[in-house]
């Protein structure tokens, strides 16, 4: 053994200069284009063959992951862009459909002012009392816009109230629907008058009393504004009688009447103005 290994030692230079001088023919000698190869380049490349596929997949993998990496973060960052994007045109829809509700809101204001023949002031709801005992609403108009206490407020839909505390930029109503609240009307059907009040249990309906035993009201009648008093003009609707309760032995009653503005989802209403207001 250790003859063999004196050997290998000896001829270590000699070995290395003929594997060397091997190696630059066979690169010299494979690197030209040739038809036919030689049975040892044929052996060595089939002997590559197997690292050669192993190295061609392992490559193709890597690159579709990073393909994939690519791709996922690219889908990631366009994602977060429509997000953005179907925030954004959900927020455009919602003031769309406000500006639509304001428009078809101002459109029947101003039928309704034509028909009534009034100056009326559109004004926006900007406050609720947080009070139990009291239902007023405030408003973002006030004197500098010609707003005086004691003027009444409706919709469309018929009375809201009455103006009872002014600022130069906002005013207070006082709703139908309070205790405090006492507005003359009369039966649409027969022309009989009542005093509507409100400060029912409910808080949501109107009580409707008589002021003549021969009134006669009955359910579904609508009640209107007498236009007696100076605040209200005539025949404002105010509401549907829903209930009739017989009082002191039937020898008085007072009617149930559920109001036809929403209290709870007001968002405008209009000042009913001195009808000489801006007449030269």
């Amino acid at each position: 053994m250790k003859r063999v290994l004196d050997m290998i030692l000896r001829w270590k230079v000699p070995l290395i200069i003929l594997l060397v001088i091997i190696m630059v023919g066979t690169i010299h000698y494979t690197s030209t284009s040739r038809l036919k190869i030689s049975l040892f380049e044929g052996l060595g490349r089939d002997l590559l063959v197997p690292f050669q596929w192993v190295f061609s997949r392992a490559q193709r993998f890597v690159l579709h992951q990073v393909e994939k990496v690519q791709t996922l973060r690219t889908l990631k960052e366009r994602n977060a862009e429509l997000e953005e994007l179907v925030l954004s045109l959900q927020a455009e829809v919602l003031e769309l459909r406000n500006y639509k509700r304001e428009n078809e809101w101002l459109r029947e204001a101003l039928d309704f002012k034509n028909e009534r023949g009034h100056d009326l002031l559109v004004a926006e709801v900007i406050g609720r009392s947080p009070s139990n005992w009291e239902s007023t609403i405030i408003l973002n108009k006030g004197f500098a816009h010609g707003v005086e206490q004691g003027m009444a407020v409706v919709t469309n839909e018929g009375v809201v109230g009455t103006v009872v505390s002014v600022s130069r930029l906002s005013s207070t109503v006082l709703l139908i629907i309070d205790a405090q609240s006492a507005t003359g009307g009369l039966v649409q059907s027969t022309g009989d008058l009542v005093l509507v009040e409100g400060g029912q249990a409910d808080r949501e309906t109107l009580s409707a009393r008589p002021l003549s035993r021969d009134t006669v009201v009955e359910v579904g009648d609508v009640i209107v504004t007498s236009g007696l008093s100076t605040i209200y003009p005539k025949n404002i609707p105010i509401g549907e009688v829903v209930a009739v309760e017989p009082r002191q032995h039937n020898l008085s009653f007072a009617a149930v009447v559920r109001p036809f503005v929403d209290f709870n989802r007001l968002e405008y209403v209009l000042i009913v103005l001195p009808q000489d207001n801006g007449e030269s």
